[in-house]
């Protein structure tokens, strides 16, 4: 199983467009590449859609992603 492939579990163990924080992302995706693996779950094969959101919580910046199912597939 790849990094992706780990994200890309991660990601649909979740409800579709629950918002998943960036440091559990990182420990599935490791440390430094992450970001780059939801980048990757962008393209070809996955193809997956993969929202950004980051909002201040008691003085932090909090980076969270969550997965958006298009209709067709949700039904």
């Amino acid at each position: 199983m790849t990094m992706a492939d780990r994200v890309a579990a991660l990601f649909t163990s979740y409800p579709p467009g629950t918002w998943i924080d960036g440091r559990d992302l990182a420990t599935v995706g490791g440390y430094a590449a992450w970001r780059s693996r939801i980048s990757d779950l962008r393209r070809a094969p996955y193809g997956m859609t993969i929202e950004n959101r980051t909002r201040r919580v008691k003085g932090f910046t909090v980076s969270e992603y969550r997965l958006v199912v298009k209709q067709t597939e949700a039904a």
